[in-house]
């Protein structure tokens, strides 16, 4: 079994420390395991590239035409084919970033909208066998990665200088939402506040960060090899949060019954006021109501599929439509003189 680390900030920052902790931790749990780790800022990736060589059909089957950035030049270096190995071959991830208003540092989350998302969504690998089995034409001659389909286990760990929680309020939130397509368990998630200076998170105190790193290495490597459903949550809990996240991130409604939403990942719920007069929130556990779930997955694929073939029906019955891009198109405004952009005209 093989877990890879993600790093994202600073070399030799706390996040890099924090994650070197977790690793060797895992190692030690069983020595079986190896590691491998990544520095997410400084994989190379070229500007506004197109998707990569054998990136699944974002258009979820309707064979929509997909207007995709021209590629690079030669000389561009691109790193992203192999950082995408590297995490399809891992059997687990852990990723440690910075927090940077509110929320993981943004390179981590540029390197992966460019990899992940909807290149690597299970519920579309798994739509896409089903079409080819039963012979499908809108899945015809389309492969997937068998490698899509392992299971995966994730721990979450960021890093905040603030110890004001009204700072960190998005930090998980994000780091769910960068791999849910790969239908990853995340087992362990923790967010340690108060340090901000390198180097800071060494410093023995009350709560230590290098050991609680390790614990969550530990508790990744003993989820290897189990299925989303098989495989144990195993971090904090929150009273309330969601049964399906483990986070209280609550998107209030205002409706008469007091429904409420999970922000993470959309699970449902209502409020309720328990017998010690406290409001809690009591969760519908119903599964296809997440992103996060199989199910939740699956129904967004066959929405997406639904509204993307009535999309392309309107879209070619619009008689106007090329006169009216052509009009868009043809529209200039000036564009701000970028010393990268010097070699040709900037439009927007």
């Amino acid at each position: 079994m093989h877990i890879l680390g993600i790093a994202n900030g600073s070399l030799d920052g706390n996040s890099e420390i924090l994650l070197k902790a977790a690793l060797t931790s895992a190692s030690q749990h069983d020595p079986s395991i190896t590691s491998s780790w990544l520095h997410a800022p400084s994989v190379q990736v070229p500007r506004n590239p197109a998707p990569l060589q054998g990136a699944q059909d974002v258009s979820a089957g309707t064979n929509a035409v997909m207007r995709s950035a021209k590629p690079g030049t030669d000389a561009d270096i691109d790193d992203r084919a192999t950082v995408l190995n590297a995490i399809l071959d891992a059997d687990a991830l852990i990723i440690s970033t910075p927090i940077y208003s509110h929320q993981p540092a943004g390179m981590l989350k540029a390197l992966i909208d460019r990899i992940l998302g909807p290149f690597v969504d299970v519920a579309l690998a798994r739509k896409t066998m089903e079409g080819r089995r039963s012979g499908d034409p809108r899945f015809k001659g389309k492969e997937v990665d068998p490698r899509l389909l392992k299971p995966r286990v994730v721990g979450f760990m960021a890093v905040g200088g603030s110890t004001m929680s009204d700072q960190i309020t998005m930090a998980l939130p994000t780091l769910h939402n960068l791999v849910y397509s790969l239908h990853a368990k995340v087992v362990d998630q923790v967010v340690f506040r108060g340090y901000g200076a390198p180097g800071s998170v060494l410093v023995t105190g009350a709560d230590d960060a290098p050991v609680r790193a390790q614990q969550l290495g530990r508790n990744v490597a003993s989820q290897l090899g189990k299925s989303f459903d098989e495989a144990e949550y195993l971090g904090p809990l929150t009273e309330g949060a969601c049964p399906f996240c483990h986070l209280a991130k609550i998107d209030l409604f205002c409706t008469r019954d007091n429904a409420v939403g999970c922000v993470t990942c959309g699970a449902e719920g209502k409020l309720e006021v328990g017998n010690d007069g406290v409001i809690r929130p009591r969760w519908n556990e119903d599964s296809s109501i997440s992103s996060i779930t199989m199910a939740g997955k699956e129904r967004h694929i066959e929405d997406v599929m639904r509204t993307g073939k009535q999309e392309m029906q309107r879209l070619q019955s619009d008689s106007a439509l090329l006169r009216k891009q052509e009009y868009w198109r043809g529209i200039r405004i000036p564009g701000v003189a970028l010393p990268s952009n010097r070699r040709s005209s900037q439009r927007l």
